[in-house]
C-alpha cells in the first residue's frame, strides 16, 4: 500500500479529493502556479492537517524525505556538515556510520566532498536544492517528495537527476512524488502522471497516456514542448505511429523508417 487520499477536503480548495499515488513508481503531478500542487504535497507529507477525509500514508518518520519548493525554508545550520548530520543524529546514528552517510549522500547528488564547512545559505539555488536532496537521501526514506525541481537545476544537473530518480525507483525501489510545471521534465522521469487544475485531477494515467491528453494540458494552462507538439503534427498529417522521444537524432530514424 502506498499513498492513498479519499474524499479529502481542505478549506475552499480541495474538495472530495481522491487519488492514489502507486508504490514502487515516480508520478509527476502536473500543475501550474496556484492550482494546488505545493497544498497537495503538504498534504500528503502530514505537513498540513487541517483537513477531512482520509489520507493513507503508510510512509512516516524517516521512512518520508520531503523537498520544499524553496529549500532553504528548511536550512537551520551554518554548514553544510551539520545541515546533512541533524536528521541522522535524531535517530541516533554512530559517528562512523554518520560520517560515512554524509560523505555518500553528497557524492549521490555530486556535490564536493570539500562543501562539508560551507554555509548552505551561500550556496547557489542549484546547490541549496541539491543539499536538500542529500539531507533526506542519507535517512534512506522509502517516499520521496520533491516540489518543483527543475525551478533551479542548469540542463546538464536536470539530466542527471532524471537519472538519479530512475535509479532511486529501479534499484532501491522508491516511491517518488514530483510536482512540477514542467512537462517535458515530468514527460522523461515519471512512470505515471495526473494534472491538476484549480485543485482538482482533469487527466490521470500512465505516462504514455499524457501523450494522448495534449489537450488536458492546454486546458490546464501548462507549456506543451515543442517537439511533441512537432510529433503529433506529424503523425496527424502522415498517419504514421512515432514514439515519443526528446531524442532528435532518434526521432528522425522514426520517421524516416515510416516513411520509406
Amino acid at each position: 500500500m502506498g499513498i492513498k487520499l479519499d474524499k479529502v477536503s481542505y478549506q475552499d480548495k480541495f474538495k472530495n479529493f481522491s487519488f492514489e499515488f502507486e508504490e514502487d513508481k515516480i508520478t509527476g503531478v502536473l500543475a501550474s502556479s496556484g492550482q494546488g500542487k505545493t497544498l497537495l504535497s503538504y498534504l500528503i507529507a502530514g505537513i498540513e492537517k487541517d483537513y477531512t477525509g482520509t489520507i493513507l500514508n503508510t510512509f512516516k518518520g524517516r521512512e518520508l524525505g520531503y523537498i520544499f519548493k524553496y529549500p532553504e525554508e528548511a536550512f537551520i545550520f551554518n554548514t553544510v556538515r551539520e545541515e546533512i548530520s541533524f536528521g541522522l543524529r535524531k535517530y541516533n546514528y554512530k559517528v562512523d556510520v554518520l560520517e560515512r552517510r554524509i560523505e555518500e549522500a553528497l557524492l549521490m547528488v555530486k556535490l564536493p566532498i570539500t562543501y562539508l564547512d560551507k554555509n548552505p545559505f551561500e550556496l547557489s539555488s542549484g546547490e541549496k536544492f541539491l543539499l536538500s536532496l542529500a539531507t533526506i537521501l542519507a535517512l534512506n526514506p522509502k517516499l520521496i517528495i520533491i516540489d518543483d525541481p527543475t525551478l533551479y537545476l542548469d540542463n546538464k544537473k536536470e539530466e542527471y537527476l532524471i537519472k538519479l530518480l530512475k535509479r532511486l525507483k529501479n534499484n532501491y525501489h522508491k516511491t517518488i512524488i514530483v510536482l512540477s510545471s514542467d512537462v517535458e521534465f515530468i514527460l522523461k522521469v515519471a512512470d505515471n502522471y495526473a494534472i491538476l487544475k484549480k485543485y482538482k485531477i482533469i487527466s490521470s494515467g500512465k505516462k504514455k497516456e499524457l501523450l494522448l491528453n495534449i489537450d488536458k494540458v492546454k486546458t490546464a494552462g501548462l507549456e506543451v514542448p515543442k517537439i511533441i507538439t512537432f510529433i503529433n503534427t506529424v503523425k496527424k498529417r502522415k498517419n504514421i505511429d512515432l514514439e515519443p522521444t526528446f531524442d532528435i537524432k532518434e526521432l528522425m530514424k522514426d520517421i524516416y523508417r515510416n516513411v520509406r
